[in-house]
């Protein structure tokens, strides 16, 4: 599929120092370069384009200047927004308002416009829907993650592009399959983590990736520590705080509870609140491990890309319809009113039987991964010449 002189935007949460959503792009990436070949050039709207040009080997413009945005949405052909779960309302209307703005813009510009793998929703706001509607019934074409997203869409009355559930373009990395282009992520900025030469404990490698949560009667950290203890005896942990500057107090707080009921001491990643999470790393800490114990979604969906059978904390709808779609429902806990006894079966459960699920998750992921391609692919068939 040819994309000669073809030029592509991408508008996402990018360059903030979030691993799920670095990773989002990435794939993104990554299966456009595969659908398209080399000569396709991607301009990444971020709030740090430096960064994502030497991280990610395509070109950026800043997201907030409207110099750089307006140049970066004149040039391009076509507008993709997402992945993620960039269009929700419930932390902020913040953000449902600048990234319907950028479509918008580009739409007015004449330019071709597209949801590209996102999860949509909550939106509670009726003008959050309203806004929703009314732009994405100008697109081109959309693609969701989900059953759910393409079900809401459908509520608020999207009707007019095609509309396709495929996957998560993160499960399209791995750590033998993700190179840049052009690298400055410090592979060297952490400890190499399982099979990779780190600390593991004499019966395998856990991953753990917290958020922060206050609505648990208890220590939601100090409990799931506990949990890995009593169901994974033996196993050492990696402390995985995928957006340092929020993540890394409660993954501090696992690793102190950690240290005290096993007796061991767990890698932390990134080795400070102020360092980002290079990818490479994190995909080498993921597949290095046995299991997953996870709230943040790109930790689950790294892991199911791995192979790597995970056990699920719910903070978010999101969590639960991607952990049906890898057959992982079994697994999954809704962090609210999940007690101690209920997550020390569940991670002891899914310890226990880690190899079966492990194979189970292989036998799906080339479904899992035609379906990620097929973002790059409809994106691609919208530019392609007539």
């Amino acid at each position: 599929m040819s994309a000669r002189g073809r030029r592509i935007a991408l508008s996402g949460y990018y360059g903030f120092a979030n691993a799920g959503d670095e990773a989002v792009l990435a794939g993104l990436i990554q299966s456009l370069r595969a659908a398209s070949g080399p000569e396709l050039e991607i301009d990444a709207l971020s709030i740090n384009p430096a960064e994502t040009t030497a991280t990610h080997g395509v070109g950026a413009s800043h997201r907030y200047q409207v110099k750089a945005l307006m140049a970066s949405l004149r040039r391009t052909d076509l507008l993709l927004s997402g992945g993620g779960s960039l269009l929700q309302d419930v932390t902020s209307a913040h953000g449902i308002f600048y990234y319907l703005g950028v479509v918008r813009l580009a739409q007015i510009l004449g330019k071709k416009t597209m949801f590209i793998a996102q999860g949509i929703g909550p939106l509670i706001r009726p003008r959050s829907r309203q806004m929703v509607a009314s732009v994405a019934n100008r697109l081109n074409a959309i693609t969701v993650r989900d059953e759910e997203s393409l079900a809401l869409l459908r509520e608020i009355g999207v009707r007019r592009p095609s509309m396709e559930v495929t996957a998560d373009p993160a499960l399209l990395l791995t750590a033998d399959s993700y190179s840049p282009k052009l690298g400055s992520q410090g592979t060297n900025s952490s400890p190499r983590i399982g099979g990779q030469g780190g600390r593991v404990g004499n019966g395998g490698q856990i991953s753990v990736s917290l958020r922060p949560w206050t609505q648990s009667a208890e220590s939601l950290p100090e409990m799931v520590a506990r949990a890995c203890a009593a169901g994974a005896l033996g196993a050492g942990v990696t402390a995985v705080a995928m957006q340092p500057q929020s993540d890394f107090a409660p993954m501090e707080q696992f690793a102190r509870e950690w240290r005290q009921t096993s007796d061991q001491q767990a890698v932390s990643l990134p080795a400070s609140a102020d360092a980002p999470l290079p990818l490479p790393d994190l995909l080498r800490a993921i597949g290095g491990s046995q299991m997953i114990v996870g709230m943040r979604l790109h930790a689950l969906i790294l892991a199911a890309a791995a192979g790597v059978p995970s056990a699920a904390l719910s903070y978010d709808p999101k969590v639960g319809a991607f952990m049906r779609s890898t057959g992982q429902d079994d697994a999954v806990l809704d962090v609210r009113t999940a007690g101690q006894a209920a997550l020390d079966d569940m991670i002891a459960r899914v310890w226990r039987e880690r190899d079966v699920r492990s194979e189970r998750l292989h036998d799906v992921l080339p479904s899992l991964r035609a379906a990620a391609m097929r973002n790059a692919e409809t994106a691609l068939d919208l530019i392609q010449p007539r």
